[in-house]
């Protein structure tokens, strides 16, 4: 398999009725902050696992936080396996890498102590 940027006149055209060099450009328009939001999404995870671990709480006090994590892991992982970094549905992965920064963040108050 290989990206279809790489023969754009072939893998393109049947669908999208664009030159060339506007299809990269709407390509690189969309991919580019898609991927910048995907790595904020993935910092958020890592640093939401490293809590976990540094929190020194019981498996029964970490049980809502790890679910939040794995909600967020779940949500970077689709991004990651579908694999366009948003070219088809850039309002979609945007909203999905948004929930996973969400549950990542809601991870990381679930293990703050009770006011």
């Amino acid at each position: 398999m290989r990206s279809p940027l790489r023969n754009v006149n072939h893998a393109c055209p049947t669908c999208h009725r664009w030159l060339e060099e506007e299809l990269k450009a709407r390509v690189d328009t969309i991919q580019t902050p898609t991927f910048d939001m995907r790595n904020l999404a993935m910092d958020a995870l890592v640093d939401s696992i490293a809590d976990i671990e540094a929190a020194g709480k019981t498996d029964e006090q970490l049980a809502k936080p790890r679910d939040f994590q794995h909600r967020s892991q779940f949500y970077v992982d689709f991004i990651e396996a579908e694999n366009s970094t948003g070219i088809h549905a850039p309002q979609e992965a945007a909203r999905i890498l948004a929930e996973s920064i969400d549950f990542s963040q809601k991870c990381q108050v679930a293990l703050r102590p009770a006011t």
